[in-house]
């Protein structure tokens, strides 16, 4: 099934940027496999994929369920044996205060979130997106991760290590046509963002499907990348 099209994975697909991005890539006719821990939210993205006449697998997968990443990279390979593009959007915000505040657990559960399930989906996906002819990995980072602010804590530190983490494999794969980089979106209207700035005016943020369609565009150009940072408001 579906054997025609590239095949794409997006994490945390429910809603935000990374329903956006997995919304525009079924646009151009890639089957889209769509992860998020929560079903419903899923199943809206599914909708609106399905009435544009796109198609989509839906995993309910936890990040921290490192075992469940291990298990759908080989579910994918048994499907497909490949896999075109991972989009590694998942991520949470945690508390943000100063650092002796953070508790361990949720210091803890940020960093696995957005560091550790990274390096499961690196450690799962590697082989299989080395099986694609043109193969493209994207990391969602932030400007937090360059720029450290006070009271960011777990999440700035998250995001830092990711960029340093995706560097390292680009470095590791200079060799061969996968791309590897990171992407910087810029202030953008989601839920997270809403969280760490309460109150903000939502007419100065971008869109999250502005944002997805400038991502989808870099998908589709031939570039490849080994480890760079893009910021697409520099764009």
């Amino acid at each position: 099934m579906h054997q025609d099209k590239k095949v794409s994975l997006v994490t945390g697909a429910g809603e935000g940027i990374g329903a956006a991005i997995a919304i525009e890539l079924a646009k151009i006719n890639m089957h889209v496999i769509i992860t998020d821990k929560h079903l419903a939210s899923l199943t809206n993205t599914e909708n609106i994929i399905i009435s544009n006449g796109g198609t989509c697998t839906v995993v309910e997968l936890d990040m921290k369920d490192f075992l469940g990443i291990d298990r759908l990279g080989l579910e994918i390979f048994k499907r497909w044996g490949k896999l075109d593009i991972l989009i590694a959007n998942a991520a949470i915000l945690g508390t943000l205060s100063p650092l002796h505040h953070q508790s361990n657990e949720e210091f803890s559960d940020v960093l696995n979130i957005n560091l550790i399930s990274n390096h499961r989906l690196i450690r799962s996906f590697d082989a299989l997106l080395k099986n694609s002819v043109s193969s493209k990995a994207i990391f969602l980072t932030s400007s937090v991760s360059f720029n450290p602010k006070p009271f960011w804590g777990a999440y700035s530190i998250s995001k830092a290590a990711l960029n340093h983490m995706t560097k390292l494999w680009a470095q590791e794969n200079t060799h061969n046509n996968l791309s590897i980089c990171t992407i910087e979106p810029g202030e953008t209207n989601t839920r997270l963002r809403k969280h760490a700035n309460p109150g903000e005016n939502i007419d100065n943020l971008q869109d999250p499907f502005t944002v997805a369609k400038s991502i989808v565009k870099f998908i589709c150009a031939d570039k490849v990348y080994k480890g760079e940072t893009i910021k697409l408001k520099n764009t």
